[in-house]
């Protein structure tokens, strides 16, 4: 195999360039070029004038309370959508990968919500939460349901837009998850069951040490989506109430092109990929050490 690569091993970094330019262009230029250089920098963007402010822009981030605010709540809507997503996607793989009946239609039904636009899946629960759970609560005279104001303190809105975001990505994982599991040589199955290996046991000490390369790609994806949460918490809440559901990437956009202020809300971008490229590299790592081969 080494020798087939040493080969040809310039024609396969010829086949990566294309992709390697595109992202270099797309991401790497705009990042190294534009967005750290102006973190330094004030600059507005209505006027156009630009002066050198050093690191004043990120110790101005320090006693920032929109910011701190905007970033724990990523924090949160992070944790609670990453377990909650994966935990729910691989229980949805593990019973559908066995033999039951329409499970390619009822894998599509679930996959769906992924592939909708994230500001319509928002309208749809916001039509659900504000007109379809109040009838249903006065048809059954469930007065605690009609009782709860959804969007109107932070953390039933914390709790909306976490519940949306991980039924939007359920149907992603779960197919990822059903990919790994249909990976699995079924002769380890079998042989694990022969050995007493059943149930639970079954998955903790076979299925999910050998799904861990799927397990790794499914949380730096889940991982990367949080963090870059926008569409589903503007389109639900705009923030509200009082900016406690104000994800990091929001509260970029509006320092940068409602405030006007380009270098203080560069400052916070390098901030959240800092803080999203730490993260990952931790997951990469732990994940990685634990992938077994078989």
């Amino acid at each position: 195999m080494s020798i087939i690569y040493k080969k040809y091993r310039k024609f396969y970094y010829l086949l990566l360039l294309p992709a390697l330019l595109l992202y270099a262009c797309s991401l790497l230029i705009p990042l190294f070029g534009g967005t750290i250089p102006y973190s330094f920098l004030k600059w507005n963007l209505m006027s156009g004038k630009k002066s050198m402010a050093g690191i004043s822009n990120y110790i101005k981030l320090l006693s920032d309370e929109g910011f701190r605010t905007a970033f724990f709540f990523n924090l949160k809507l992070g944790v609670f959508t990453i377990v909650g997503s994966n935990l729910a996607g691989f229980i949805l793989a593990y019973f559908l990968n066995k033999n039951i009946r329409a499970k390619g239609v009822i894998r599509s039904l679930f996959f769906i919500p992924n592939i909708i636009s994230s500001v319509l899946v928002a309208f749809i629960w916001t039509f659900i939460f504000s007109q379809i759970l109040p009838n249903i609560a006065e048809l059954m005279h469930w007065d605690w349901l009609g009782s709860i104001s959804w969007f109107g303190s932070p953390g039933t809105a914390t709790f909306t837009i976490i519940l949306v975001s991980v039924w939007q990505q359920i149907g992603f994982l779960m197919m990822i998850y059903t990919a790994g599991l249909q990976t699995i040589p079924m002769d380890l199955i079998e042989a694990g069951k022969i050995d007493g290996c059943t149930g639970l046991r079954l998955i903790r000490d076979i299925q999910l040490p050998l799904l861990m390369p799927t397990i790794t790609i499914n949380l730096f994806v889940s991982i990367s989506g949080a963090f870059k949460a926008f569409d589903v918490p503007n389109a639900m809440t705009a923030g509200g109430p009082y900016g406690t559901t104000m994800p990091v990437a929001m509260d970029i956009y509006k320092e940068a092109f409602v405030k006007y202020n380009m270098g203080y809300g560069s400052a916070k971008s390098v901030i959240l990929f800092l803080t999203v490229a730490v993260v990952t590299l931790i997951q990469l790592n732990v994940t990685r050490k634990r992938e077994v081969e078989y």
